[in-house]
C-alpha cells in the first residue's frame, strides 16, 4: 500500500462557510458548482462534489466531499514534482499540474472531506462546535510532496489564518502526526492521534496560552 498523508484543518462551525469560500478562492473553479441549501437561502461553491450526481448538499449534512485542484506558489519541491509529471511519471488518478500564472502551480486532484459531524471520526460524548477539513492526497508521490513542500504548508497556514481556524495537523499515518499551527501560533508538536478529539484540542489551546 502507498502513502496517504493529509492536512487536517479545524474551524469553528460558525466559520464553516467562510472556510469553504477560502478554499474556493485558491482552487480551480469547477462548473457546475456545488449548491448548499439552507432553509432560507442557497450558497454556491465552485467546487466539484464528485460523489453527488445532483451537485447539491444540505447545510446540516454530516459531511461534504469534494475533488479539487489547488493553487500553490512554486517552490523547489513543487518544481521537481511538476517535472516528474511532465515526464509521464505521475499517478493515473491525478490530473497533471499546470501553471495558471507566473510562479503559481495548480495541483490535483486533492480529495477534500468536510466533516460537519465529528462523531463520524471520533468518540464524542457531547456536541462540538468544530468542523474538520480533511485534505487527502492521492498516493505516495503526492504524500511526499505534501510533506516536503514549504509552499503547501504555508498555503494551509494562510487558510487557517484568514478563516479564523482553530488548529492544523499534518497526518503522516503510521509515521506520526504533527500539530503545526494552533490558535495563531506556528509550532511543531507530535500528537498521538491525527484525528484529535475536541476536548484534546481545547487542552492544547489552554496549554498554548
Amino acid at each position: 500500500m502507498g502513502l496517504d498523508f493529509s492536512y487536517l484543518l479545524y474551524f469553528k462551525r460558525e466559520h464553516l462557510w467562510e472556510a469553504l469560500q477560502g478554499v474556493a478562492a485558491i482552487a480551480e473553479q469547477h462548473d457546475p458548482p456545488t449548491r448548499i441549501n439552507f432553509p432560507d437561502h442557497e450558497l454556491v461553491i465552485p467546487l466539484d462534489s464528485w460523489l453527488l450526481k445532483e451537485k447539491e448538499v444540505q447545510h446540516d449534512d454530516p459531511e461534504f466531499n469534494f475533488s479539487i485542484v489547488l493553487r500553490f506558489e512554486e517552490d523547489e519541491v513543487i518544481q521537481d514534482y511538476v517535472y516528474s509529471i511532465y515526464r509521464g511519471e505521475g499517478e493515473t488518478e491525478r490530473s497533471p499540474p499546470h501553471t495558471e500564472e507566473t510562479n503559481q502551480v495548480m495541483i490535483g486532484y486533492i480529495y477534500l472531506t468536510v466533516y460537519n459531524d465529528l462523531s463520524r471520526l471520533m468518540t464524542i460524548k457531547k456536541p462540538t462546535d468544530l468542523v474538520l477539513f480533511d485534505f487527502r492526497t492521492t498516493g505516495t508521490r503526492m504524500s511526499i510532496l505534501f510533506d516536503d513542500s514549504t509552499s503547501i504548508r504555508n498555503t494551509f497556514v494562510e487558510l487557517l489564518e484568514r478563516c479564523q481556524g482553530v488548529c492544523g495537523v499534518f497526518n503522516r499515518e503510521y509515521g506520526g502526526s504533527e500539530l503545526f499551527w494552533l490558535e495563531g501560533k506556528h509550532l511543531s508538536e507530535w500528537v498521538g492521534d491525527a484525528y484529535i478529539e475536541p476536548e484534546e484540542i481545547e487542552r492544547m489551546l489552554r496549554k498554548g496560552r
